[in-house]
């Protein structure tokens, strides 16, 4: 957790470095929100409607077609144990979030009261659902993730009204629920925005055309099934397992990249230390401690990252450059086969590191940091924290850019193209 914390930190550091201001992003993309609604709590095949529900968020248009803002939502609703009463629990949401654009991606952009033709922003985020300890249970907190969309409707040059809706996908154990949990809000809400105009949000080297920048693929290397680094040198817990990953993504500047990868593969619950006592053939007694392995399974995670070019942002994109240094996090589905099936979702952090080969070719390096909920590895690790159980991941590996690669690599002036 404190490694993507830290890269979190790192990441919100550079989209607020002044000095890189048209190349990270532009000036007056900034935006204040908040929304006020109702919400409906499906769990354990029961639901209810409910007042009231809140949200508020603070982002920036880091592109013509992508914002990205962090939000925070609370919601009164009946929980698991309160169904049917008229008693509610607060329901706490902390979210990172990606606003898109499609108008900007696929069509004009026209500064319209709607956008048009396409009139909502679709939204997806990740984060933490909390629900503080009241009179019918403890406090739980687990991942959730959210999809959903933005409804603007422009007022005025600093004023947006709005209509929102989201749904929380929630743990199936989450609020002592013994199903699928789902939280949906609906709100309407004002956007103050400062100065942003959508002619203006386009970055510098940022990627012309919907056809070009797009890239595919693959790689192998080490994973480690990790209980907050337990036994990571011990080769008789038998925690490190073989990890083929596969992937596809777009350049959409010289700085954001996007990318969807399928990670993970082989793993091992919690490994423990027994001992074993008897007798020798002389009779005398013994006692060892033995290395116990955890049941193996098999499992993957199919995560969307968001990946910022250190390199191009702190250089400038210069011509010739051949190493990209790329931190970047993540998040998306994770799922186990098998033994024991579960369905969750799950966190990524990580440094992706590219070396240009030629035209179409790069290789990659890729160090990576899976964090998922305890009960798709079978348990937490040993202080029970629900933010220790993970995948470390080693990776080195290829990738093919398909046609034009306009925000990948600058050709030395006066350079030969084969």
């Amino acid at each position: 957790m404190k490694k993507l914390l830290l890269t979190l930190l790192l990441s919100v550091t550079c989209l607020t470095a002044g000095a890189q201001r048209g190349n990270a992003y532009n000036d007056n993309t900034l935006f204040l929100s908040v929304n006020a609604g109702a919400n409906y709590y499906m769990h354990s095949g029961s639901s209810d409607f409910s007042l009231p529900a809140g949200g508020l968020y603070v982002g920036r248009w880091l592109m013509q077609p992508l914002a990205f803002r962090f939000g925070f939502d609370a919601v009164l609703a009946p929980s698991y144990l309160q169904t049917g009463s008229s008693n509610s629990s607060l329901y706490l949401f902390g979210s990172a979030e990606f606003m898109w654009d499609v108008n900007a991606t696929f069509f004009h952009v026209y500064n319209k009261a709607i956008p048009t033709p396409f009139p909502v922003y679709p939204l997806i985020g990740l984060g933490l659902a909390y629900r503080p300890s009241d009179d019918y249970g403890g406090e739980d907190n687990d991942f959730q993730a959210m999809l959903g969309f933005h409804l603007p409707i422009r007022l005025s040059p600093s004023w947006d009204a709005s209509l929102e809706y989201k749904c929380f996908f929630l743990p199936q154990t989450f609020d002592r629920s013994a199903g699928d949990n789902f939280m949906h809000i609906i709100t309407v809400g004002a956007n103050y925005r400062f100065g942003d105009n959508p002619y203006f949000r386009r970055t510098q080297y940022e990627s012309r055309s919907t056809d070009e920048d797009w890239f595919m693929g693959f790689g192998g290397g080490l994973s480690f099934s990790s209980f907050e680094f337990e036994y990571v040198t011990d080769p008789d817990a038998r925690l490190w397992n073989f990890s083929p990953e596969i992937m596809i993504g777009r350049n959409w500047s010289d700085v954001w990249t996007i990318r969807f990868e399928l990670s993970g593969f082989f793993a091992r619950e919690r490994a423990h230390e027994e001992t074993v006592s008897g007798l020798n053939p002389d009779g005398t007694p013994f006692s060892n401690v033995e290395m116990k392995p955890g049941k193996w399974y098999i499992f993957n995670s199919l995560h969307t990252d968001f990946m910022i070019n250190l390199t191009n942002l702190i250089t400038g994109f210069p011509r010739g450059k051949k190493w990209n240094f790329m931190p970047y996090l993540g998040a998306g589905p994770v799922w186990r086969y098998q033994t024991d099936p579960v369905f969750t979702v799950g966190a990524d952090a990580g440094l992706y590191i590219r070396r240009y080969v030629d035209n179409m070719s790069d290789i990659y390096f890729d160090l990576k940091y899976i964090m998922v909920p305890p009960r798709l590895a079978g348990g937490a690790g040993p202080s029970g924290s629900i933010f220790g159980v993970g995948f470390p991941i080693v990776t080195f590996g290829y990738v093919y850019n398909f046609d034009h690669s306009t925000s990948r690599y600058r050709m030395p002036v006066n350079s030969t193209i084969n």
